[in-house]
């Protein structure tokens, strides 16, 4: 049994020190964007990639996903933008069909951020709560106030 120190002997078992590992010791190589990416997908992985920790090793097929859809949701958004620049100068049916073109982008886009959502929180890219709500003494329900007050009729 061990004392904690002062010079006291340790008995049992004795472990040899770890050793030093090279592996550890050298900076991990940053992860390249995979060739099938465009451009523009390669540099939303650059970043996306700079803003991880160190230590973090992604998943790459969820690195990918998610480049892609940022990439389309920028598409979405621009389409968007230049549909919404034409509305003022559109008349009834051309203004008709301009608007369901623009709700049909904004669901897209609806679609490509639940999307992005999701894989941010499986890459743990998103910020945790540092707290739960705790629960309160009164619920929703109750009425605050005397509870042996009657309720007006």
């Amino acid at each position: 049994m061990s004392t904690g120190g002062g010079g006291y002997p340790r008995h049992g078992r004795n472990t040899p020190k770890k050793a030093t590992l090279p592996f550890a010791a050298r900076p991990a190589e940053p992860l390249v964007p995979p060739p099938e990416l465009s451009d523009e997908e390669a540099a939303i992985w650059i970043d996306t990639i700079n803003r991880m920790p160190e230590h973090f090793v992604p998943s790459p097929p969820l690195v990918v996903n998610l480049c892609r859809h940022i990439r389309l949701s920028r598409w979405f958004a621009r389409q968007q933008q230049a549909l919404e620049e034409q509305l003022p100068h559109a008349h009834n049916e051309e203004r008709a069909r301009l608007l369901r073109d623009i709700m049909a982008l904004s669901r897209a886009q609806n679609g490509a951020s639940r999307v992005i959502a999701l894989l941010c929180a499986r890459l743990k890219l998103t910020p945790i709560t540092p707290h739960r709500a705790r629960p309160t003494e009164q619920r929703p329900w109750d009425i605050p106030g005397d509870a042996d007050e009657e309720l007006p009729q």
